[in-house]
């Protein structure tokens, strides 16, 4: 028989849903700064019906990130201090040059100001000769390509397809083969310049938080039993992480990050946990998120909501945007790594009562502008649909936001996993609409029965308008729109 569906679930439906019908296009890429979308939800591939234009999306962007790979910390134009060409290396974002006490008679060269001028910080201040030695962007490109590529697979529907393919050849690139690995360490990452730098600093370990993204898309290949990736090349990466895992625990720089109360510790957490599912320690990634939510996470939200740590920096949007998508990965993490933990990430509390919900909450009535931010506002968009897919969306807020943004979400990756029916709260009822309405959609309409309803790529130019739509999205939208809600 016909169910009313909660309001809530309605309300966010229609609103995020309609301008995904007149869209009809795939997202420009957007690189979103860490997640770990849920490898056990991916690989069952058991995907509500309203995501044709998030699947188009995930290929174009796996896609087109492919076409700029691979990477390797050998491809570099600077070696490390250590002359080393394996040993990745980045430099501190916000360390300006103050040459005016070096003495110089004649023009330095860009080596000579980077060793013999003192550097000096300039909080928010991004130094734009960083991208001159371009490890830390080599590494958010592979940690997205590695993502995309495994989901895009799982839409192929195939053991083996040129996807899956993809992340075995970046995964061999960057951290297995003789001539281009990187050694496991971050000793030069984030390093400061200058007379007495020449080190790398904690900051440096934030460079490596895409392997959040990472576990999750070898997670994927691992439950989906993908033939491309393969056990030789799997023991080998566990090695490589096992490695790394040790330096993270025990190089003092890595323990200062570890001991940090702002976004930092955070986002190590993140890190360090998703290298644990990777080498399958499940009961350690339990342990660390857990600790993180008894520990730190206590006191870094307010009463009203905000992040005080992240609020006094100079672009405290950007910070905000960037601890909460942090403490989203550690609630993804943990519920992962333990789907009876009770409670869950989302429900632990602050010392002032607050949950990961209160700071999104907050962070809806921030104006980027007020601080100059607004090159930055796509940075709230999955934090916001995230808390919506797990505390539901009661008043409609959460898909209001989304939908006066502008912002194509329903066609955007993230809407795959962080979406109404896409976890949480209201997962039932999603599922139980996919389950009544599987059998009436033919496979090659895309979805979980195969892959993407438009060839995948850029130039597919994403799927068509309402009048080329899959009959079912539209029954869905109108039953949202008229109460009908799902089959029971």
């Amino acid at each position: 028989m016909l169910s009313i569906p909660p309001p809530s679930l309605s309300l966010t439906l229609l609103l995020l849903l309609l301008p995904h019908i007149a869209q009809g296009a795939t997202n420009p890429f957007t690189q979103y700064a860490v997640d770990f979308p849920d490898p056990a939800y991916v690989a069952a591939a058991d995907f509500p019906r309203n995501l044709a234009g998030a699947e188009d999306t995930i290929v174009a962007w796996a896609d087109e990130m492919t076409s700029y790979g691979p990477w390797s910390v050998t491809f570099k134009p600077v070696l490390a201090p250590s002359g080393d060409k394996h040993d990745y290396m980045s430099w501190a974002p916000y360390e300006w040059p103050n040459c005016k006490a070096v003495g110089n008679k004649t023009e330095l060269t860009p080596e000579q100001v980077w060793k013999t001028c003192p550097y000096v910080f300039r909080d928010g201040e991004v130094n734009p000769d960083r991208t001159t030695i371009n490890d830390f962007q080599s590494f958010f490109n592979l940690s997205d390509a590695i993502l995309y590529n495994s989901i895009a697979a799982v839409l192929q529907n195939s053991s083996s397809s040129v996807y899956s393919q993809n992340v075995a050849s970046f995964i061999e690139t960057w951290f297995l083969n003789n001539d281009t690995f990187m050694n496991p360490n971050l000793n030069f990452a984030q390093m400061n310049r200058g007379p007495n730098g020449q080190v790398g600093e904690f900051t440096g370990i934030l460079d490596l938080r895409g392997f959040a993204k990472i576990a999750s898309g070898i997670l994927i290949l691992r439950k989906t039993n993908n033939s491309d990736w393969t056990a030789d090349l799997d023991a080998q990466f566990v090695s490589w992480c096992e490695k790394y895992i040790d330096w993270l625990q025990t190089a003092p720089t890595a323990k200062q990050a570890a001991a940090s109360t702002n976004n930092h510790g955070t986002i190590f957490v993140s890190q360090l946990a998703a290298l644990k599912l990777l080498v399958q320690d499940v009961p350690t990634a339990v342990n660390l998120t857990k600790g993180y939510f008894n520990g730190i996470f206590k006191n870094q939200i307010n009463a009203n909501g905000d992040q005080p740590a992240e609020a006094s920096r100079s672009r405290p949007y950007h910070y905000r945007n960037f601890n909460a998508a942090g403490m989203i990965t550690n609630a993804h993490l943990l519920a992962y790594a333990d789907p009876t933990a009770k409670p869950s990430g989302w429900n632990f509390t602050t010392h002032s009562g607050a949950k990961i919900q209160a700071a999104i909450d907050f962070l809806m009535t921030v104006n980027p502008a007020a601080t100059q931010e607004t090159n930055v506002t796509t940075e709230i968009y999955p934090n916001v649909a995230a808390v919506a897919s797990v505390y539901g969306d009661p008043s409609g807020k959460y898909g209001a936001f989304l939908n006066k943004s502008g912002f194509a979400y329903a066609d955007d990756a993230t809407f795959l996993w962080d979406q109404p029916l896409a976890g949480g709260d209201v997962e039932a009822a999603g599922e139980a609409n996919h389950t009544a309405t599987a059998s009436l959609t033919p496979s090659a309409s895309g979805g979980s029965n195969g892959p993407p309803a438009v060839a995948p790529g850029p130039a597919s130019g994403g799927r068509v308008s309402v009048t080329g739509m899959r009959w079912i999205d539209l029954v869905c939208v109108f039953a949202v729109m008229f109460g009908l809600g799902h089959l029971s």
